[in-house]
């Protein structure tokens, strides 16, 4: 079975609608090599949009791949609280966090890709997630790392967490098994990795900081043992925004965060060959028609000198 995995595409029609032809092209690429499934590891909206949402649905739609059986998504903090868009947001982005109804955008994200949950075998009746299916002889799993809101505990709504019920569900979904399967996937939106800032630029320094104290997934010490209890094969996920296959504590995971970011000259894909009890991985970096190029480019350096601008007056 071949699979392909992305993740944080950030579609932001407001602001960015070069993206939407990105995406569009990077669909259609996947498309072309005939996957099996195709996994999407959260942060599909940069701003929580669901205008953005809608038309990502009628995306995977147009390329064949709104059903159970050929995706499986889950929701990144982007989501949820969405993000900065403009200079002055770094100031007042924990506010608007703390005004967002948690619940009920999990459950619009939920409403626009429902087909993409038709065929879970179990499916949370408390928060949706986890979520299980089964495709062919392989076991998925997803999960919600998204926490509410908390001024101490995720300020930024960029922390992340597996809650108790979800933990518990987990452990059922685990040991219930059918011993038939050969593969045990779990697909989730926050990294297991140590964040490393790379940035050179003043502002990107800045912001690197606080991020690297606002992205953390709390508690990872019992997954790394549940997941080693259990033989899970991989665990896939982004939000770290590269594109890289890891191993810690023994669990081996491979995270799509750069599918569309970083490089404004090319995409990446991460695709899973599952066969012969093996999993074996090709992370294929696809070059972008020199059009796309110029048009994600349009504007870019205005934004980034107010953000540098802003982040130096903080």
């Amino acid at each position: 079975m071949l699979i392909a995995h992305i993740s944080d595409l950030h579609l932001n029609s407001f602001y960015k609608d070069s993206s939407f032809k990105n995406i569009h092209f990077l669909l259609k690429y996947i498309s072309t090599k005939k996957v099996d499934h195709l996994i999407i590891t959260g942060d599909i909206t940069d701003n929580a949009s669901e205008k953005d949402f809608e038309i990502f649905r009628r995306m995977l739609k147009r390329q064949g791949f709104l059903s159970g059986d050929k995706v499986s998504i889950v929701i990144g903090n982007h989501d949820i609280f969405g993000g900065v868009q403009k200079a002055e947001d770094i100031f007042t982005f924990p506010d608007k966090c703390s005004a967002v109804n948690y619940n009920k955008h999990v459950s619009n994200f939920i409403s626009y890709f429902p087909d993409a949950y038709d065929n879970c075998y179990y499916l949370s009746q408390k928060e949706f997630f986890p979520f299980a299916k089964r495709i062919n002889n392989t076991l998925l799993i997803g999960l919600n790392s998204i926490p509410e809101y908390s001024k101490l505990g995720n300020p930024f709504g960029s922390n992340g967490e597996i809650n108790a019920a979800q933990f518990s569900e987990m452990f059922e979904i685990l040991k219930s098994a059918e011993k038939d399967i050969k593969y045990k996937i779990v697909i989730v939106h926050h990294h297991f990795n140590k964040l490393k800032s790379q940035s050179k630029s003043t502002f990107g320094s800045i912001w690197a900081n606080i991020e690297k104290q606002t992205m953390k997934l709390k508690n990872k010490r019992r997954l790394f043992a549940l997941f080693k209890e259990f033989n899970v094969d991989i665990v896939l996920h982004g939000h770290v925004h590269e594109s890289k296959e890891y191993f810690r504590k023994g669990v081996r995971f491979l995270n799509a965060g750069a599918s569309i970011k970083n490089n404004k000259h090319s995409m990446k894909i991460n695709f899973l060959n599952l066969t012969k009890g093996r999993i074996e991985i090709d992370i294929e970096s696809i070059d972008l028609p020199i059009k796309l190029r110029e048009d994600s480019f349009v504007g870019r350096k205005e934004e980034h000198i107010k953000l540098v601008n802003a982040a130096l007056l903080a």
